[in-house]
């Protein structure tokens, strides 16, 4: 019997794993042993095929030289002993780490998904740092995935990565949308108000994700502070807190509700009217794909990244980057025109089910794979 391809994948945290790539590790266990590498297994243990062969490495998202040099060392020391025949690595410390350790092991061919860039809100010497470490991973990858055509062509014109050795698969994102599980779901929305006490004729603006300075949450708060004549309006933030000096923002204003954390975000996406993505920097945004899929339409930065998740005045609006007046003056707008939203909404659900089906994209991937190992 001839003996399967081992393909290693490598993430920091277990979260990054159950967010884009289940689908990936399902479809490639299936042709392939799979070796998956990350922080926190036991978050995932359950909901990855019995014969992938999880492995826990003590991975921490900030920087920690002690940590990260022994975190390295470990990651070298499986992909000697288990001599994978292809590396796929995401996130940036990830892909470092990867690059490093995969080519020193002489691992036959090398990938990267680049989902977003640290270095675009750095200045001076730590963006210089950052910024050369995506250069590192490019040039000791075979072949870099990017999670959006705009990201691309951003990366491209900083001369980070070439056209040659750069794809995005069909119109974007890591893993897609699971089109079954974010769905609207009524009771979902009713039962999430009724805890709040919000009613149901209430409206709801919504940010889901990590809250800190580089997600433009603090212009979200101060411009939502900004809105004196609507009475019945609220600003619901879901996601761990990261930033804690963002916490006092919070606590100032009543109609702003921090909810916490989440493992069922389809269901605020339910709650909400419109979703509100004012970062800074983004790599696509599926958070807004996800509440697409649930007939949420999307406020967002005009950034790359988020271009290719909203399509503007179709499925959501852009607001100017880091303009506290300019997400005022869009948030009033889609107050007053909830009809529209709606109209949004159901374009938005269409457009998911058409382009960034979980499906479609699982399949690309496993193709794009297929074309390397083979």
């Amino acid at each position: 019997m001839k003996k399967k391809p081992t393909i290693a994948l490598v993430a920091i945290t277990a979260s990054t794993i159950n967010s884009f790539m289940l689908r990936h590790i399902k479809a490639l266990s299936r042709d392939y042993k799979l070796l998956v590498f990350c922080n926190d297994t036991s978050l995932i243990k359950n909901k990855i095929p019995k014969d992938v062969l999880l492995t826990n490495i003590n991975f921490k998202r900030k920087l920690n030289l002690i940590i990260d040099f022994i975190s390295f060392l470990t990651l070298l020391y499986f992909f000697l002993k288990y001599k994978p025949n292809l590396t796929i690595s995401i996130t940036p410390k990830a892909g470092l780490m990867t690059a490093l350790s995969s080519f020193i092991a002489r691992v036959s061919y090398r990938i990267h998904y680049f989902t977003g860039q640290t270095w675009v809100t750095k200045k001076g010497f730590i963006r210089l740092i950052y910024k050369t470490s995506d250069q590192i991973i490019f040039n000791l990858s075979h072949h870099v995935l990017i999670d959006s055509h705009s990201q691309k062509n951003f990366l491209i014109s900083n001369n980070i990565v070439s056209q040659k050795r750069s794809s995005v698969l069909l119109h974007g994102s890591v893993g897609g949308v699971n089109t079954n599980k974010f769905k609207y779901k009524k009771i979902a929305r009713n039962s999430l108000r009724r805890k709040m006490q919000i009613s149901k004729n209430d409206f709801i603006f919504l940010y889901l994700g990590r809250i800190n300075k580089d997600k433009g949450v603090i212009d979200l708060i101060e411009a939502f502070k900004k809105i004196k004549n609507f009475n019945k309006v609220f600003l619901v933030l879901v996601g761990p807190i990261e930033d804690q000096y963002i916490g006092p923002f919070i606590k100032k204003n009543k109609k702003v509700i921090y909810a916490g954390e989440t493992l069922k975000p389809e269901e605020w996406y339910s709650m909400a009217d419109i979703l509100c993505l004012p970062s800074y920097r983004e790599g696509f945004g599926s958070v807004v794909i996800e509440a697409a899929s649930c007939k949420l339409p999307a406020l967002g930065s005009k950034i790359y990244g988020i271009f290719d998740s909203i399509e503007d005045k179709q499925t959501g609006f852009f607001h100017k980057v880091a303009s506290i007046n300019d997400i005022k003056k869009k948030m009033i707008f889609v107050i007053r025109n909830k009809k529209l939203l709606k109209k949004y909404g159901q374009r938005a659900r269409k457009r998911v089910k058409k382009k960034f089906q979980e499906s479609l994209v699982s399949e690309k991937f496993l193709e794009f794979i297929n074309s390397r190992i083979n």
